[in-house]
């Protein structure tokens, strides 16, 4: 495990973790955990579990264009990978790359490259997300405590261009790759010539072995069905907000579109920009940007759900994955070690 991603990992956790503690006293966290109703986490958990039965779904289809494989063989990669998040430097996506590779036999590049496609869906979902909450509520951002955060709403704005940008011409490679290979083979020639031949011959094999990870983009059956799997992903995991608000209590001061803002700031801005291990700190920290400083709840409770809400994700993770380790007699060092055999 590199040491230097372990070191920024956890200071990220720290300074993430200070803005959300800043000025929260240990008898206020007490008392806004003693004040929650556990037994709306049962929904949540539910919801939780309903998103990886639509992403195993969704990531067979795009796993059809390499080798036909049933959704129940791809649930123990999946949460096994997505458990790997807890080690630094989001290595949970090249654990799940690698578990696919060694469980059905496909090459590395191949099944990375599935999981490529399924991020760009991924972050599609969260760029209509993120126009749909600041067009639609854009008077969201002139209440809160901070009296008025539209500096925030600037910068969402801003991560959405350069999201956008940066999808749309990730995207566009992908489809040369498929329908003019020889001109994207072409772009990567003039990009490694600065490389030595050994560098430029790895790039150029991963490059193939990405191409054939990439068919789903031939798929017009499969592709439209992930695309719509991918509508439900994010739709059950907006939904799973909303039993904590009734949880703390909190659900009569929040607009449902208050649930879609938390996951954008989530999942799609905080986590992205402070990749801390398993998330911890950074998500927290997101919902109390959202919570505390848009619609004025407590941070005190905003803390506590942040919390709750991450150990209600996290926690079925690393029981459902780590249900799969035993099952599956893979190692912790094995997991640990994903990212060094790749390489």
């Amino acid at each position: 495990m590199n040491k230097k991603h372990l070191v920024i990992g956890i200071v990220l956790i720290v300074l993430s973790s200070y803005y959300a503690f800043k000025n929260v006293s240990l008898s206020e966290l007490s008392t806004a955990f003693k004040s929650v109703r556990y037994i709306y986490l049962i929904p949540a958990i539910l919801l939780v579990a309903l998103t990886f039965i639509f992403r195993a779904m969704r990531w067979r289809y795009l796993v059809r264009s390499v080798k036909d494989v049933k959704t129940s063989r791809l649930f123990s990669p999946l949460m096994v990978g997505f458990m790997g998040n807890i080690l630094p430097a989001r290595a949970g996506e090249l654990v799940r790359a690698y578990l696919l590779g060694k469980r059905e036999n496909i090459s590395f590049s191949a099944s990375f490259a599935t999981i490529f496609v399924e991020r760009l869906m991924d972050m599609l979902m969260f760029l209509l997300m993120l126009v749909g909450v600041l067009f639609f509520s854009a008077d969201t951002f002139s209440q809160g405590a901070a009296g008025g955060n539209h500096d925030l709403r600037g910068y969402m704005i801003k991560f959405g261009w350069i999201s956008f940008i940066g999808s749309v011409g990730i995207f566009l490679f992908s489809v040369l790759l498929q329908y003019k290979n020889d001109w994207a083979v072409k772009i990567v020639d003039f990009c490694t010539k600065p490389l030595s031949h050994k560098w430029r011959e790895k790039i150029f094999g991963m490059v193939h072995s990405f191409t054939e990870g990439l068919k789903i983009l031939k798929d017009f059956r499969g592709f439209t069905a992930s695309l719509l799997l991918s509508i439900l992903v994010w739709v059950a995991a907006t939904l799973c907000y909303y039993p904590l608000y009734l949880a703390f209590g909190i659900e009569a001061g929040l607009p449902m579109i208050s649930s879609l803002i938390i996951l954008c700031l989530t999942v799609g801005i905080f986590i992205s920009l402070f990749p801390t291990p398993g998330f911890l700190g950074a998500f927290q920290a997101a919902c109390v940007v959202a919570l505390h400083d848009l619609f004025g709840v407590s941070k005190a409770v905003a803390v506590s759900y942040g919390i709750i809400a991450w150990l209600v994700t996290m926690g079925f993770i690393i029981i459902v994955g780590s249900i799969f380790i035993v099952k599956d007699n893979i190692s912790f060092s094995e997991i640990t070690s994903s990212k060094e055999r790749v390489e």
